[in-house]
């Protein structure tokens, strides 16, 4: 069954792909079919196979032979690997598709704003309502109620939001330019929908050291400048990924006490 999960996320990952390359143009991610970005012939589904596709054609299109990225057979089987994880941590239970598909959204989200440094509405604003749906329709994934469970997630956007605005508006004042993006205060608010307000915490905890940590050494190899504009999105969709796994209220007083 996990090898199944794991196919899955491959392929999901392979979907992934395409959305991050074709969202940011404003291109449907329906059709046409899969094409190289580069000499725009279409892709047989032979090569189109994730991960095996690329190695048995050496990073190149079959047609015009230009290198293929890298990064997507690293989506691919990134998006394998957390599907894998989270149906191993929590099974056959209403949990594993839930986050699974709130994973998949990050992983687009935050590939999105390496590339754009933007991270788009059309999948944070939807993802906030669904969020609250899903922790209404099934509020055990939080060990609530049906109330309980939406005003979790309800409070968790609130939070999420105000915390990201609220930090903003310091660093404005403090560095007199934007320290946060309206795109960033979004996703936390979607994050928060998903995982509920004490994650919140734990999420920009995490989120916060991965960038600081990161950004100091891109800054050490030169790789970036300390005045550069860092993308948020991805260190807070590594704070949402722990949160997933790590949620519980002692590991969470753990850390904030700490």
């Amino acid at each position: 069954m996990g090898l199944i999960v794991f196919i899955l996320g491959l392929f999901f990952g392979s979907f992934a792909n395409v959305c991050i390359y074709r969202l940011p143009k404003g291109k449907s991610i329906v059709y046409p079919g899969s094409f190289c970005p580069h000499c725009n012939k279409p892709i047989k589904w032979y090569d189109n196979i994730p991960i095996l596709s690329y190695i048995f054609l050496k990073g190149k299109c079959r047609n015009c032979k230009k290198v293929i990225s890298p990064r997507y057979p690293v989506v691919e089987l990134l998006t394998g690997v957390l599907f894998l994880l989270i149906f191993k941590k929590f099974g056959l239970f209403v949990s594993t598709p839930i986050y699974i598909f709130f994973s998949l959204c990050l992983i687009i989200i935050s590939f999105i704003d390496i590339d754009t440094f933007l991270i788009s509405d059309i999948i944070v604003i939807p993802g906030i309502l669904i969020g609250l749906l899903l922790s209404f329709l099934f509020p055990q994934i939080h060990n609530m109620n049906r109330i309980e469970g939406f005003l979790y997630s309800f409070f968790g956007t609130l939070l999420g939001g105000g915390i990201l605005i609220f930090l903003g508006i310091v660093g404005k004042i403090l560095f007199k330019k934007d320290a946060m993006g309206g795109g960033d205060v979004k996703l936390l608010g979607m994050i928060g929908a998903f995982l509920g307000w004490k994650s919140v915490f734990l999420t920009l905890f995490f989120g916060s050291l991965f960038g600081t940590l990161i950004s100091l050494i891109l800054i050490l190899l030169g790789k970036r400048k300390i005045e550069d504009y860092v993308p948020f999105g991805p260190y807070l969709a590594i704070g949402a990924f722990i949160s997933i796994f790590f949620k519980s209220n002692y590991f969470l007083g753990v850390i904030l006490i700490n």
